[in-house]
């Protein structure tokens, strides 16, 4: 297993080069100017003014010059100091990380939860009225634009009916939580504020629900599959020959081996969650690194868009080598590839 885990390991940098490469030469390949950004509009007609920037931003360097000096701070730990709020991007990700983090995290609890009830539902009733309706739902919701779907919870929940909070992660006037881990649910717990944690609670769960969506869907039709196919197998004869009843032999024996291809996709979401919570998180108001990401976009702040890539490539890479660890634990005939 040591060898197995060190191998994936070793592959791991070289990607996250390849990513940070791909992220730097994209980013700047734009023919817009960031100045305006850095200076102001104001100023940018003030050549003082915007020598001094470039220079200060090492902008009047060539763009190779620009690539070795990223690369150089980068192996110091140095992401650079963001256009857009002149603060260091590591800072800048680090505050947003949680609230983002929340929301995935939440949303990919929602998907485990209710895709694996639905999927087993749905195999156990197979052919069925419940069968179908889950089958369907599961497509529908793995079709659906998020964005779409945000945009009419809000009008419906929120603007119409009222039953739903505003966007963002808290209501007006109140104060977060004492920062102990930056997921505002957690630390109303820990700060023993139970009003705190249910406006917390009622804020995330619309927004989790929506972005769950799509991967509840995949979970659910996942978990019918593979409970059907193992449905087939010689142990489930041998077992209801023994005289086990067919729901004893799907919860007891079934259910568990139709799980394991779940650990796969498990690994996968978690950084596609975190990394695509852009359009969610900017129709919710929600300050993480989605709207973080959408701000550094529009300002053309190269620093922060390469950041940004760099943290979901890594979260992608651990995603990946999880996964894979899991998986040579579970069948330990992986760790032979």
């Amino acid at each position: 297993m040591l060898r197995f885990t060190l191998r994936r390991l070793a592959l791991m940098p070289l990607l996250l080069w390849g990513i940070v490469t791909i992220a730097f030469f994209l980013s700047r390949s734009v023919s817009d100017n960031p100045l305006a950004t850095i200076v102001g509009e104001r100023n940018l007609g003030n050549p003082e003014v915007v020598a001094a920037a470039t220079a200060r931003w090492g902008l009047d360097k060539s763009l190779p010059e620009q690539y070795w000096l990223y690369l150089t701070n980068l192996l110091h730990g140095d992401l650079g100091t963001s256009f857009r709020t002149k603060s260091a991007v590591l800072s800048d990700l680090g505050t947003r990380l949680p609230a983002t983090a929340e929301l995935a995290l939440f949303a990919l609890v929602i998907a485990l939860v209710i895709g694996t009830l639905l999927g087993v539902v749905a195999a156990r009733r197979k052919g069925g009225v419940v069968d179908g309706a889950v089958r369907v739902a599961a497509l529908v919701g793995s079709s659906l634009p998020v964005f779409w779907v945000g945009l009419v919870f809000l009008f419906v929940f929120y603007a119409t009916l009222g039953i739903a909070p505003s966007p963002g992660r808290l209501s007006a006037r109140v104060i977060p939580p004492p920062d102990v881990t930056g997921l505002y649910t957690v630390d109303a717990l820990l700060a023993g504020d139970w009003p705190l944690f249910v406006d917390a609670f009622e804020h995330l769960l619309m927004p989790a629900f929506i972005m769950s969506l799509a991967l509840l869907g995949t979970v659910a039709r996942l978990v019918r599959s593979q409970m059907l196919e193992e449905q087939g197998a010689d142990y489930v004869r041998t077992a209801r020959a023994k005289g086990m009843s067919r729901g004893q032999v799907l919860d007891r024996h079934v259910l568990k081996n139709a799980i394991t291809p779940v650990v796969t996709l498990v690994g996968v979401s978690v950084g596609l969650l975190i990394m695509g919570a852009v359009l969610i998180e900017t129709i919710f108001s929600w300050n993480g690194i989605g709207t973080y990401a959408v701000e550094s976009s529009r300002a053309l702040d190269f620093p922060a868009i390469t950041g940004v890539c760099l943290v979901g490539g890594v979260l992608f890479l651990v995603g990946n080598l999880l996964t894979d660890v899991a998986y040579a634990t579970i069948d330990p005939r992986v760790r032979l590839s």
